[in-house]
């Protein structure tokens, strides 16, 4: 198998697994996240037929795969920018705010009215 379709199995099929369900890993624990992790690790080795010993960041970056953990907060920010600005899926949509500082600290200092 050449290193190239080594890379687009590894994409598609390990990616995508470790991609399912990143709404549901944000926040997890450490411990989780480096689970997931080492497996990355192990199939960038793998892709690349690199020993154990060589270092997962330069081979991750030689594919041009993320961290796990920015990867879960990169796919987040992407699913909210597509939904912000389609306004689809509405159930999603629905749960998206503005984020507005000003209103939270005026409502601390008690200076905004409700009514």
């Amino acid at each position: 198998m050449t290193v190239e379709s080594a890379k687009l199995i590894a994409a598609s099929i390990v990616g995508a697994t470790l991609d399912y369900c990143n709404s549901l890993l944000y926040g997890s624990t450490a411990q989780n996240i480096d689970r997931l992790q080492r497996v990355q690790n192990t199939l960038a080795r793998i892709v690349l037929q690199k020993r154990f010993s060589a270092s997962a960041t330069e081979l991750r970056r030689e594919l041009h795969w993320l961290p796990i953990r920015q990867r879960i907060e990169y796919k987040l920010a992407a699913i909210t920018f597509k939904t912000e600005q389609s306004g689809l899926p509405g159930y999603l949509y629905d749960q998206l705010h503005d984020y507005q500082p000003y209103v939270l600290a005026l409502r601390a200092l008690g200076l905004l009215c409700e009514k």
